[in-house]
């Protein structure tokens, strides 16, 4: 059995019925994503045999209990308040604690146990992220040679309706902004380890990956960390960008994403000119050309440090679906799979012109 971390904007509550499961003693969590995004979030942890799990119930999910009220009125009314209780915190220190262990027990020599935070895309129930979360862990954390150690999944509320696609597009511009809060939270977490405690740091590193429309999460999560005025700097290593349902100059002035360097070290975009998810996405439901089919548009006007890596010519992207449709080549394709540990390693890409 495994265990990984959760942060979801999903429908958590204390009633019950067919669409739901249990995630605690007392909380249901919504299986469908059929609601709106909501701006509260929740953190737990996922656990899994990941030889078995297939199906939801294959999956051990424990959303941990939110704070009680009095204590959520103090800090609303800025007053001080020991935040380890959060549920937040608590997630992040046991991130943290694990990277001290893990340079405990290497003795002082270089040793990489990273954090990878993925946000997935449209067309996703809470059952699909799981089966997403089993088959990162496989491809990711499993290889030898990957120093990723951790998942972070951060799911929200799209639904497994290809119809409901403009509602998911709603859903993530939504669950951006609430994901802007959740790095607001972990750059206070860093500020008081590092700044106010002056605890040691470890040597994780935090990695980004955004999977079709949940580079629309993201694009709105950087417009949400602007508009709170939270100072930006780099939280992550490298940000991978994968199959982006996003328009083809998003990375350019002056939209949200040029300030997406920021964030991180590198930013590495993978696109695929035969992606037939986003062939529909441009025909039917969107003005522009997606970037996770054509890269960007005026690559002369990205920032520094942002690469793109073309891999049209794979020939690995196997499977009944995958090979006509090359939507999901970051899990089923080994050649992209092992190209992206390489970057996450700090190397670079072999697609990369």
């Amino acid at each position: 059995m495994v265990t990984h971390y959760l942060i979801t904007n999903r429908e958590v509550t204390s009633r019950n019925s067919k669409n739901y499961i249990a995630v605690n003693d007392r909380e249901y969590m919504r299986k469908d994503g059929d609601e709106e995004a909501r701006h509260n979030l929740r953190y737990g942890t996922v656990r899994f045999d990941p030889n078995k799990a297939k199906k939801l119930k294959d999956f051990d999910i424990k959303i941990l209990p939110e704070v009680n009220e009095d204590l959520l009125a103090k800090y609303a009314d800025d007053k001080e308040v020991n935040k380890s209780v959060f549920p937040s915190s608590q997630v992040f220190n046991e991130l943290y604690e694990a990277g001290v262990a893990a340079g405990e027990k290497a003795k002082g020599m270089p040793i990489q146990e990273d954090i990878l935070v993925f946000v997935h895309g449209f067309k996703s129930d809470l059952e699909t992220a799981m089966q997403t979360l089993a088959e990162l862990h496989r491809k990711y954390v499993e290889p030898e040679n990957s120093p990723i150690k951790h998942l972070v999944l951060f799911t929200w509320p799209a639904k497994k309706k290809l119809l409901k696609y403009r509602s998911d597009a709603y859903d993530a511009m939504q669950s951006g902004f609430a994901l802007a809060r959740s790095m607001a939270s972990l750059r206070e977490f860093f500020k008081k380890k590092f700044v106010e405690e002056r605890k040691p740091l470890c040597q994780q590193k935090i990695h980004l990956m955004c999977h079709s429309m949940g580079n629309r999460v993201l694009e709105n999560m950087v417009r949400g960390v602007v508009d709170i005025g939270m100072e930006i700097n780099s939280l992550f290593a490298e940000i991978i960008l994968v199959g982006a349902d996003i328009d083809y100059y998003a990375l350019e002035q002056p939209h949200p994403l040029y300030r997406l360097i920021d964030f991180g070290e590198r930013v590495h975009v993978y696109y695929h000119n035969k992606d037939q998810a986003l062939g529909v996405s441009e025909l039917t439901k969107n003005a522009f050309n997606r970037l996770g089919r054509w890269g960007a548009k005026n690559s002369i006007n990205l920032p520094d440090d942002i690469y793109q890596c073309d891999v049209t010519p794979i020939q690995d992207d196997k499977g009944l679906l995958h090979d006509t449709v090359h939507h999901w080549y970051y899990t089923n394709s080994p050649s992209v799979v092992e190209d992206i540990i390489h970057v996450i390693q700090g190397e670079g890409s072999i697609f990369s012109s």
